[in-house]
């Protein structure tokens, strides 16, 4: 497995006023998805490669995921599909995992997904 790169995302209602959405660690190349942004988003790289945020990305739909593409600079909201299952995905407050499956009524009048979760203890 590679190296993972953090993501810290921040969002706004207004384009004005950020609060910090979360952190999520993508694999090089890979999208991340995101639960429940509002309007406005905004992210940078989080480790010693930071860079300074990037102009603020708008929603573009009123689907619940957001799908981030940090290398490319592009957001899609969506509903995920089965080529996202396997993608981190990040929910407000910064808890992460790994999409394992999604639905949705066809109308979109309601969903359902399922996140993995892992975590790992260092000795002290």
């Amino acid at each position: 497995m590679g190296e993972h790169i953090p993501w810290a995302v921040e969002t706004s209602r207004d384009g004005e006023r950020w609060r910090f959405f979360g952190k999520g660690w993508t694999l090089p190349g890979e999208p991340l998805l995101l639960h429940a942004v509002p309007l406005f988003l905004r992210y940078k790289r989080a480790d010693e490669n930071g860079s300074e945020w990037c102009e603020p990305l708008e929603r573009d739909g009123d689907e619940p995921m957001t799908l981030l593409r940090p290398d490319e600079g592009v957001r899609e909201d969506l509903w995920p599909g089965a080529e996202h299952v396997g993608l981190p995905m990040v929910l407000p407050g910064g808890e992460n995992g790994r999409l394992v499956a999604f639905e949705h009524a066809e109308d979109g009048s309601n969903w359902r997904y399922t996140l993995e979760f892992r975590g790992s203890r260092e000795d002290s």
